[in-house]
């Protein structure tokens, strides 16, 4: 992609607009020629021996002129849409481009396209005719043979700079719904590029400025025959009341129960307007006879006598196609709005319905979305300039993304994840650990020293009293270990978008979610909650060893040992001794081990056996073996996690690979 400066021109049926980029940074702007606002009308006032008006100064100088003056006036409007099939409109286009660029340099604008890569937008079913004749136009108007891109994809990459969506997210189902002054086109794009494309040529806006210039008509009677003896009536239903559509459109977006009036200039003009007046004057449209006059001079055939529900059109046009290409509305992940009159407010409502989409810039609970910008008439020039800055953007992104990713997993996402298991950690330690063993199980151990009974008798007790609380384990693991979980999440989720923010991108959409085990469903990050068996094996594990090292010290092993002691160590053990005596040398060592642990043991033998210090050491031992136990437990959640964060980066640079391959086409 060429380093050069970009010049983007979205050349539209009511509008055209015009934006430049550096092609090394995503900063677009678009241009202003002087009233403050973005575009000129594509309008081109032709004049009797001076130099053609473009824009808004035509409109201007063609609406204050008289009667008499307009017989030397030739105003042309909306020749985009006739481009392919109209010569007239051929070289209106053509003259409307120079005397435009002729201006830029008359006021010291930078709109040179000889020092830039010039792009022109095309809508995506455009004809292999109608882009031909496109860049033959801009040719003829100075802008050189511009390269072409499909119009969706400026929306679509300037909805992506602004950070509304990911790369990934771009890369999805995306249904681009662009309603201009003279078209209704829809793209649905995958991979960033369109893979179908539909619309009408004819519906648009202008048929909306028809009905508002019947509705100007019906409220002020013998208006009609007034424009047609002055000549104006081209210019109030083009120009005039598409500025009073426009104002409609804007009130009736904040509230649709206001009623609102607008004055015309010379025209008088629609009063007490309501939403219920327009639904009903949209379903039941026909166009006036200046329309018909205008369509039939222009070659074209359509609505030139039947009535039609305006609302309907739109609807039929975005659901034919839908039916027409195979489209599953559920393969729609994000619709965009481009175009001035998506501003009307019963487009988002129809797409909302037909599509079960969220309004604008909200979320449904599958993520699916409805966006439109604050200025939907630009985006399309604005995102086409952005090209090329983007794609060398991206792949800078990529490299860093790539270089930080060990500095960020360590630094960014150590220290949190090392924080919030220390947290659980904490918990379940005082509530299955510690506390646990000084509430459940110290209690039948002291009582045993007090009391005396079997080594066999207290395992078997300490071992019911496990099974008897594993409800109360769990519930104890299920409430603390998604305070981890959820915890993570969250931080994750903002660390992540943090850093890919730091770059200039949006984090990917992907839902984080760690799951339980028992609440797995296909999620793309799960995690396992601790069994019961781990819990209970290891508190078994360690009051076992208890009454292992009680046997082992009665039964010989240790130095201190009573058995080994001899007929001294035994006396101390009274009856219990002179039993293990005799035992001890009817059938040696090793089977007096396995019988001790059923001999029942006076309370001073069992005082000797399970002393205060070795219960203390037993509640050290289990603190130690269940931090163990857990530290291996959450590992498994740090590498998940780490696993999980890569795969982001991964899909990042995969999505932001494919959205800089969305080159022009020449």
């Amino acid at each position: 992609m060429s380093g050069r400066s970009v010049l983007a021109v979205d050349f539209g049926t009511t509008k055209t607009y015009f934006s430049k980029c550096p092609g090394d940074d995503p900063s677009p702007v678009s241009v202003d020629f002087g009233d403050g606002r973005d575009g000129i009308p594509s309008a081109i006032l032709y004049r009797e021996g001076k130099d053609p008006l473009v824009g808004q100064t035509a409109l201007d100088a063609y609406g204050e002129a008289s009667p008499e003056e307009r017989r030397t006036l030739r105003l042309r409007t909306n020749f985009k849409a006739d481009l392919a099939r109209s010569e007239a409109a051929r070289t209106a286009a053509a003259d409307f481009l120079a005397a435009v660029l002729a201006g830029a340099r008359k006021q010291h604008l930078d709109l040179e396209p000889d020092r830039r890569q010039v792009l022109f937008g095309v809508p995506s079913e455009a004809d292999g005719a109608f882009r031909a004749t496109l860049r033959e136009t801009a040719r003829q108007g100075g802008f050189g043979l511009p390269d072409l891109v499909d119009e969706p994809k400026g929306a679509l990459l300037y909805h992506l700079r602004q950070g509304d969506i990911s790369a990934e997210q771009a890369l999805e189902g995306v249904l681009i719904a662009d309603f201009g002054g003279g078209t209704c086109d829809f793209a649905f794009l995958e991979g960033g590029k369109p893979i179908h494309s539909w619309g009408d040529m004819n519906l648009g806006g202008r048929l909306f400025d028809d009905l508002f210039y019947q509705w100007l008509l019906d409220r002020n009677p013998g208006l009609e025959e007034t424009l047609e003896e002055q000549g104006s009536a081209y210019f109030v239903q083009s120009h005039l009341c598409r500025e009073a559509k426009e104002f409609f459109s804007r009130s009736m977006a904040r509230d649709r129960d206001e009623t609102v009036s607008k004055i015309l200039p010379g025209c008088g003009g629609i009063r007490n307007m309501t939403w219920a007046g327009f639904r009903r004057r949209g379903a039941s449209w026909s166009p006036s006879a200046f329309l018909r006059r205008e369509a039939q001079a222009e070659g074209g055939t359509r609505f030139l006598q039947e009535k039609v529900d305006l609302f309907g059109l739109f609807r039929e046009c975005l659901l034919s196609g839908l039916r027409e290409k195979g489209i599953d509305p559920l393969r729609i992940s994000l619709v965009i709005l481009a175009g001035g009159s998506s501003l009307w407010p019963f487009v988002s409502d129809i797409l909302g319905e037909e599509l079960g989409l969220a309004s604008q810039s909200g979320h449904t609970a599958g993520g699916r979305v409805l966006l439109r910008s604050e200025r939907p008439y630009a985006v399309i020039s604005m995102g086409l300039a952005l090209l090329p800055a983007l794609t060398a953007k991206f792949a800078s992104v990529r490299e860093r993304l790539a270089s930080e990713l060990p500095g960020f997993l360590e630094n960014g996402m150590g220290p949190v994840l090392a924080r919030r298991c220390a947290a659980v950690k904490e918990r379940i330690l005082a509530e299955t650990g510690n506390e646990f063993f000084r509430r459940k199980l110290r209690p039948l151990l002291e009582e045993f020293r007090n009391a005396g009974g079997s080594l066999a008798s207290l395992r078997r007790r300490l071992d019911e009293r496990l099974a008897a609380e594993a409800p109360q384990l769990r519930e104890s693991l299920v409430k603390n270990f998604p305070t981890v979980l959820r915890g993570l999440e969250e931080e994750t989720r903002e660390l992540t978008a943090r850093w890919f923010a730091a770059h200039g991108v949006r984090a990917p959409r992907r839902i984080l979610r760690l799951e339980q085990e028992s609440e797995k469903a296909g999620g793309a990050f799960s995690f396992q909650t601790p069994g019961m068996e781990g819990v209970v094996n290891v508190l078994a594990g360690v009051v076992g060893s208890l009454v292992t090292a009680g046997t082992a010290l009665l039964c010989g092993g240790t130095g201190t040992a009573l058995v080994a002691a001899g007929p001294v160590g035994l006396a101390v053990g009274g009856a219990a001794g002179l039993v293990l005596s005799a035992l001890l040398v009817r059938c040696g060592r090793d089977r007096v081990k396995k019988m001790a642990e059923d001999i029942p043991l006076p309370p001073r033998v069992a005082a000797l056996l399970v002393t205060e210090a070795g219960m203390e050491e037993a509640e050290r031992n289990l603190e130690k073996a269940m931090e163990e136990w857990l530290d291996s437990r959450l590992a498994e959640a740090g590498i998940e996690l780490e696993d999980h964060v890569r795969a982001l980066v991964a899909d990042e640079m995969k999505s932001l690979t494919e959205i800089g391959g969305l080159r022009p086409v020449s």
